[in-house]
């Protein structure tokens, strides 16, 4: 949820983070190994044993937040109620959305800064005193605004646990989106403000 900067709010909507695997690249040119001088010979079997060390070892995990204010992403939409939601894009965990708990629609759609497959979700809550998100649902679209709600695909219905920090949701059935919608449907406990 993961997508601009309002005064008052907190949390951290680290919406859409895609695992991206990296190894290193070696991407050569053909040509290069029609070369009859030794030494070059040499540098490219020296490549291709550090290649192979590098392949046996854990390869790592680039963790990319596609809802991040840096990367270009940005709030197009949200339920007049809900104030700071551009916080919801900023890794600042001082700043946060927040509305009032008895507002029944509350949402927000999050441009992201690229297509991408969705595979992950993560939101954060370190506000204490104010209520949290219990149930969430996600919906995703290529294209904002959307024709029809036919354009929006449902992702899930999700459930937060009722603690501070930063929760992580691996979605059902990943999926390609543009635009993420979130509605907050529930919240824990019985403080007037929600935040997330």
């Amino acid at each position: 949820a993961n997508a601009p900067t309002d005064e008052t709010a907190n949390d951290n909507l680290t919406s859409a983070t895609a695992n991206i695997s990296t190894s290193p690249s070696t991407d050569k040119d053909e040509n290069d190994n029609d070369n009859d001088d030794d030494t070059t010979d040499e540098a490219v079997t020296s490549e291709d044993e550090d290649d192979e060390e590098e392949d046996d070892g854990p390869r790592e995990k680039l963790l990319v937040d596609y809802a991040s204010k840096l990367a270009g992403a940005q709030i197009l939409e949200k339920s007049p109620s809900l104030k700071g939601a551009s916080n919801l894009l900023t890794g600042d965990i001082d700043r946060y959305a927040i509305a009032p708990c008895q507002d029944k629609k509350l949402y927000v759609v999050v441009g992201l800064s690229e297509d991408i497959l969705v595979k992950q979700i993560k939101l954060s809550n370190y506000e204490r005193y104010s209520s949290h998100v219990r149930e969430f649902q996600i919906l995703a679209s290529q294209e904002y605004p959307a024709p029809t709600a036919e354009y929006w695909a449902d992702l899930g219905v999700y459930e937060a646990k009722s603690k501070s920090g930063e929760q992580a949701f691996e979605l059902k059935e990943p999926a390609w989106a543009r635009y993420l919608k979130f509605r907050f449907l529930s919240h824990y406990g019985k403080e007037h403000y929600c935040t997330v």
